[in-house]
């Protein structure tokens, strides 16, 4: 006794075959889908290499403040 609530096709576990057009546009999907990948690999790098470089500067700053606070207080004593 068959389920009856399943196509013939889905119940023998049959499958279809795309014709030429859509082999073409399922390799341009890839190409596309790879494309983005790179693009967001890339714009995740800028976004990384530029917060490393504002605490660059940022503990820069600190450095540089604490050398000029010693000047000054060493200059006003």
């Amino acid at each position: 006794m068959g389920n009856a609530s399943l196509p013939s096709d889905v119940w023998n576990n049959n499958t279809t075959t795309l014709p030429s057009e859509a082999d073409g546009q399922s390799y341009l999907a890839n190409i596309r889908d790879l494309a983005l990948k790179v693009i967001y690999i890339i714009i995740g790098t800028v976004g990384v290499i530029d917060n490393l470089f504002v605490l660059i500067v940022f503990v820069l700053f600190i450095k540089i403040t604490n050398k000029v606070a010693t000047i000054l207080i060493l200059t006003c004593l």
